[in-house]
């Protein structure tokens, strides 16, 4: 019994029940009253259930009705998808773009721009990849990227920057640390005497290179995660900059 189902029936449930009476879904769809009545009545024998209490003045849903409603809203989000995704295809929309991000970047940031990104191309897929410092650039010349973010100030022609936002970075260690405990300003000198955790990069074009590197004693970690924790745990070293 269920092949006979529609997305225009189960639409106009949902219109129903959104605007509380078949006289406010007819006007919302352009449609006569009647049309809506005869929508609901043939879901109905469809479904073999009951959607709304017609006895009182508004119509009002039933039990079976309100929990239909949640299954019915889901298939038509995931049909409005599908939709979407077609008409991209069609068009040459990327159904996914791929961005080599460094972590060192404000994720909140990020998140802002995916979302605002989202309202406008719903269909459209995305993979973060975490790459630090130069391999962001790599993953961007090797094709395995579509946009790079990173906070290198590498230059290569083959390459068009534009600047996103500016990251404020201090020095930061634990609270039981001698540096957090210092009742005069830190300089560099002082820093230098402690083991700095330092990001390991993994790019040969800027793996040389050290970024913010203050003191000659450095550790160096695979991933901000690892660094935190050894800074938190009280592990003589300070972080500036990743290097």
């Amino acid at each position: 019994m269920l092949d006979g189902l529609t997305l225009d029936q189960m639409r106009v449930f949902v219109t129903v029940a959104e605007t509380g009476s078949f006289r406010a879904a007819a006007m919302r769809l352009s449609r006569v009253q009647s049309a809506i009545s005869h929508a609901i009545g043939n879901l109905e024998v469809q479904l073999e259930v009951e959607l709304f209490d017609r006895s009182g003045h508004r119509p009002q849903l039933t039990a079976a009705g309100l929990s239909l409603l949640a299954d019915v809203r889901a298939l038509l989000i995931k049909v409005d998808a599908m939709r979407a995704r077609a008409r991209g295809l069609g068009r040459g929309v990327e159904l996914e773009i791929t961005i080599a991000l460094d972590p060192q970047f404000p994720l909140p940031v990020l998140g802002r721009a995916l979302n605002a990104f989202r309202e406008s191309c719903p269909s459209v897929a995305f993979r973060i990849l975490s790459t630090p410092l130069g391999a962001s650039f790599e993953a961007l010349l090797e094709d395995r990227c579509d946009l790079a973010i990173s906070g290198t100030d590498l230059i290569n022609p083959a390459i068009e920057l534009e600047s996103l936002t500016t990251v404020r970075r201090a020095a930061v260690a634990a609270a039981h640390h001698p540096l957090a405990q210092a009742d005069r300003p830190l300089g560099t000198s002082m820093l230098a005497d402690h083991i700095q955790i330092v990001g390991e990069d993994p790019s040969a074009l800027t793996g040389k290179r050290d970024y913010g590197v203050v003191s000659p004693s450095r550790w160096r970690v695979a991933d901000n995660i690892t660094k935190k924790t050894l800074i938190l745990s009280g592990v003589d070293g300070a972080v500036c900059r990743s290097g």
